[in-house]
């Protein structure tokens, strides 16, 4: 009897010794989980009063080896397809039809795209088609072709304009004083002879201050110097005069007139639209005494000098001078190509008013495919208006005094060479006008052909793509796997475990949904060994091994003393 109870403890302290060898083993096997050996002490219930409290036990047993399902550490590897699970739950996997389950997650992609372990499992989970995600499971895939373009079809400019940006030439709100340059921006000047016998020349200027109406100027005058008569009167009161501008306008009718420079209005007051469309024009005619003399003179239209030297020049995208602000981005056609798109705003007069022009790939007009005439991107004089309060109030084509300002719905054409009629809403709605620095945000919804680039999970478990085209897809989400028992788990080597009637069905779900965990991209969970505590275990293994081998020794000793009784 001693012998089978010294030979039980022997067989137990050697599984003792495998058990934490193993667990000592695989302490850098990711996703392991370590073992504990649990005993049971025997006792012979044949014997004749065996159960009584004189029986002595038959030594120890084996009675489970049970794997401790505690989480190890979770370490950041950098590879994006290395998952850990952070909470509950097991990754699910399949294997030549057989469904396990593992903690490891250092995944790879197979030459199909297939997201496997390292000894060839496909790891399940719902692939997504068209970005949706299905309710299937099955084996998770990464498509490898590129993605196709999407053209753009909308855009939104959130633009960010300086309220104090500045009409050019810039509205002039001094009172006019001949003295001061900074009252006036051109001048000229015409001799007169007054009547006096014999009679005596006078020298007549003119002054041209920029109002705030565009490319509009009140016009003063001086006599020898003096800016008004002997009675105290200026020598020209409310005279105005409008020009044409160098990119021309959209008239009373909604015809684009040329650019250029001539006299469009002159007269009394400043001009209406009516004045513009009936080209009103009246010559500067002054009369009064000065220092007793009579003089009187006029300055006929035709010889008014043109602000060709003050003026804003022509739109051109290359002279930040001929606007207030402007950007480029990217648009993309129905074939994805790259076309840049420029959008500039130009003040217009003192109204919180923009002109917008636009530009694609450096050009002002395409040419329309029906009139084969170059045509703007945009409508001409297409304008943007803020309230008082800074905020954008309106789109309307057209402006005063050239011509009645009627609401428009802002889009372009003419950018995709495959279909010029092809149009993009512009959304300018959360433009703003306040005191800073000019500066807008710009988001657009089209994008070229993209190749994949790389992979990665987020901490729901969706499988993202990311693209050549900055773009990124999802492609799926992985699924994870809880049981009612998972003590009941079966080891089937690599670091998985089957399903047993201990463990109960898996119950298969997503990740952060239920009691399942979330996924940690980009990390490995360790395995939970605390080599400390196998390595104390590993020496009281030992220590029990020799315990029994001496119990064994010391039987033998005393059988051996029997049989030499003679």
């Amino acid at each position: 009897m001693g012998f089978n109870t010294a030979l039980s403890g022997i067989k137990a302290s050697a599984d003792f010794l495998s058990v934490t060898g193993n667990n000592i083993a695989n302490s850098d096997t990711t996703g392991f989980k370590r073992s504990r050996v649990e005993f049971g002490d025997l006792y012979n219930s044949s014997v004749v009063g065996a159960g009584s409290s004189n029986s002595i036990g038959s030594g120890v047993s084996v009675n489970n080896v049970a794997q401790q399902f505690a989480p190890g550490n979770i370490s950041d590897t950098g590879s994006n397809l290395d998952l850990a699970v952070d909470g509950s739950g097991f990754f699910v996997l399949d294997i030549r039809g057989t469904q396990t389950f593992t903690r490891a997650g250092d995944f790879k992609l197979d030459e199909e795209g297939f997201l496997v372990t390292n000894d060839g499992a496909s790891v399940q989970g719902y692939n997504a088609v068209d970005g949706i995600i299905g309710g299937n499971l099955e084996d998770l895939i990464v498509p490898t072709e590129r993605i196709a373009p999407q053209a753009t079809a909308a855009i939104e400019i959130n633009a960010r304009l300086d309220s104090g940006n500045e009409d050019v030439p810039a509205f002039i709100d001094d009172a006019f004083d001949p003295t001061d340059p900074d009252t006036y921006n051109y001048t000229q000047t015409q001799t007169v002879a007054d009547a006096q016998v014999p009679p005596q020349n006078h020298i007549v200027s003119y002054y041209y201050a920029k109002s705030d109406l565009p490319n509009t100027y009140q016009v003063y005058a001086t006599v020898d110097g003096s800016a008004v008569d002997d009675g105290g009167n200026a020598w020209l009161t409310d005279q105005y005069i409008t020009f044409n501008g160098a990119d021309g306008y959209r008239d009373a009718l909604g015809a684009v007139q040329p650019g250029g420079s001539q006299v469009l209005y002159a007269g009394t007051n400043q001009p209406q639209v009516a004045d513009i469309a009936a080209l009103t024009q009246t010559d500067f005619a002054l009369a009064g005494n000065l220092n007793g003399v009579a003089i009187a003179d006029t300055l006929t239209v035709a010889n008014v000098i043109e602000p060709s030297n003050v003026a804003r020049n022509a739109f051109d995208p290359g002279d930040p001078l001929s606007y207030n602000f402007g950007n480029t981005k990217n648009i993309y056609d129905t074939l994805g190509e790259t076309h840049t798109l420029g959008y500039y705003f130009i003040q217009q007069g003192e109204a919180n008013t923009y002109e917008l022009k636009v530009t694609v790939d450096g050009k002002k007009t395409f040419d329309d495919p029906v009139t084969g005439l170059p045509t703007p991107f945009v409508p001409e004089d297409t304008i943007i208006t803020f309230d008082l309060s800074g905020n954008m109030s309106g789109i309307f084509e057209g402006f005063p005094p050239f011509a009645v300002s009627s609401p428009a719905q802002l889009s372009i054409t003419g950018f995709d060479p495959t279909d010029l009629t092809a149009e993009i809403p512009i959304d300018l709605t959360k433009s703003t006008q306040f005191a800073g620095n000019n500066d807008d945000d710009f988001e657009q919804d089209g994008f070229a052909a993209g190749e994949l680039q790389g992979v990665f999970f987020d901490e729901d478990g969706f499988l993202k793509a990311t693209y050549t085209n900055q773009q990124t897809a999802t492609l799926g989400q992985i699924a994870l796997a809880t049981f009612d028992n998972t003590d009941g788990l079966s080891p089937a080597g690599n670091t998985a475990w089957t399903a047993s009637s201990n463990s109960g069905v898996a119950n298969i779900g997503r990740a952060n949904t239920g009691t399942l965990g979330g996924i940690r991209g980009g990390a490995l969970e360790e395995s939970n060994v605390d080599l400390t505590s196998e390595l104390v275990g590993l020496i009281e293994a030992q220590r029990n091994y020799q315990a029994n081998s001496k119990t064994l020794e010391t039987e033998n000793t005393v059988t051996q003393t029997i049989i030499n009784l003679r």
